[in-house]
């Protein structure tokens, strides 16, 4: 092979990568596509993957040509690009593009402007918080006050976003703007439950999708990766936090450490987890061919957990029941729409993610440290619990749709 070839399937390699890194793909589904692609064009790809850079080494004729992709874009959620990069990854190993007409492709999928409008996902995020407030049983004046908070919410961290501010910087300020929205209507004597109005605004900024991939790249053994993941959506979520705590200290409401669960009918949870689903569908930028799946996943992943909780069963099995349903349901959707899985699973599962369970459990961790020794044992228990309820859903949302995709997915 001629050095400028492989050099260029090298460069491809790495634009696969990089966009599918940075669109919410986790590492197995990288290192598989840059590899298939390579392989496609008679090259061997020996990958190592970071958060800071991709290294790839490509084999052609018995010579070595590495490269190292540095400029890895903000760990986002693009499902549309997902999409489109693996329907080119699938056509290039059916030998239905040349390199260079996948060259081509691959720079206009990567310039690619978003499906919706952004106006369109300021709205449907509102609703999405609306319905999570719904879902964890809030009165109506909760559901309109958090659509607007989660709105407003939204509409800043775009506006902070195109303005480049700091990484950690954008989901504080937006859970700062909901939990002051939240915590104004609570003081006016709007909502009858008050610890919704505050919490689920800061609800759907939660990063489910790094902390979800993280455990996934741990059970495939991508330890780096997925400490990594882990890290940053730990990270996000304390800056979430302290954002509804500055609100909380603001505006005088509280957020009680001890909450009551309370569960809607069946029927009920079907219809708002449905309009949860839409708002992550929006945000995530799946294609518009196939939300309608998207939904039905939503749907089905916290009915089943909500059914199972009135069948008396716990939550952490609850939420693995519910995740391994959305698990086969994408897995099925994506061989019908030769799309990526991980674009209805995700949408999918989403809602399951215990925001307000970590929420909750920094709350009592910074009442634990004010008090001291004095602390009351019930609060030390129940942050325990809380923080201990938090890591299992989330494992328990990884292994449930890491199982059923385990099988390999269709590549176009």
């Amino acid at each position: 092979m001629e050095p400028a070839r492989a050099e260029e399937v090298a460069h491809r390699s790495l634009q696969i990568g990089r966009i599918l890194l940075g669109s919410g793909s986790d590492t197995g589904q990288v290192r598989s596509a840059m590899t298939s692609f390579a392989s496609a064009f008679d090259c061997e790809a020996h990958l190592m993957v970071s958060y800071e850079a991709l290294l790839l080494t490509v084999v052609a004729d018995n010579q070595f040509r590495t490269k190292i992709g540095y400029r890895i874009p903000a760990m986002n959620v693009n499902m549309a690009l997902v999409a489109a990069v693996t329907n080119l990854v699938g056509k290039v190993e059916q030998r239905q593009i040349d390199l260079g007409k996948s060259g081509e492709e691959l720079d206009r999928i990567e310039h690619l402007p978003p499906v919706y409008g952004r106006w369109a996902v300021i709205i449907a995020i509102g609703l999405t918080a609306g319905s999570l407030a719904r879902l964890f049983g809030s009165d109506w004046a909760t559901f309109w006050v958090s659509w607007v908070a989660g709105s407003l919410g939204m509409w800043l961290r775009q506006i902070l976003g195109r303005l480049r501010f700091n990484l950690f910087l954008i989901p504080f300020a937006g859970a700062l703007t909901g939990g002051l929205i939240g915590g104004v209507a609570v003081r006016m004597g709007l909502s009858n439950t008050p610890a919704l109005c505050l919490v689920a605004p800061g609800m759907i900024i939660v990063p489910g999708v790094p902390l979800v991939n993280g455990v996934q790249d741990i059970i495939k053994n991508h330890v780096t990766m997925g400490l990594a993941r882990l890290g940053l959506g730990l990270v996000i979520t304390l800056a979430i936090a302290f954002g509804l705590i500055i609100a909380t200290g603001l505006t005088g409401a509280t957020i009680p450490v001890e909450a009551t669960q309370y569960l809607l009918s069946v029927p009920e949870d079907a219809l708002f987890s449905a309009l949860a689903a839409v708002g992550y569908l929006l945000l995530f930028n799946v294609p518009v061919r196939v939300a309608w799946a998207g939904v039905v996943c939503g749907l089905a992943s916290h009915t089943i957990r909500t059914l199972c909780l009135h069948l008396g069963i716990d939550i952490i099995s609850g939420t693995l029941i519910g995740a391994l349903a959305v698990g086969f349901l994408a897995q099925r959707f994506a061989r019908y729409f030769a799309a990526p899985a991980v674009a209805f699973a995700f949408p999918g599962v989403v809602a399951m993610v215990p925001g307000a369970f970590a929420f909750r459990a920094v709350i009592g961790a910074l009442k634990i440290i004010h008090e001291g020794a004095a602390t009351n044992v019930a609060l030390v228990n129940e942050t325990i619990a809380l923080a201990m309820s938090c890591v299992l859903m989330v494992g328990a949302i990884a292994i449930g749709i890491a199982v059923p995709l385990a099988v390999r997915e269709p590549s176009g």
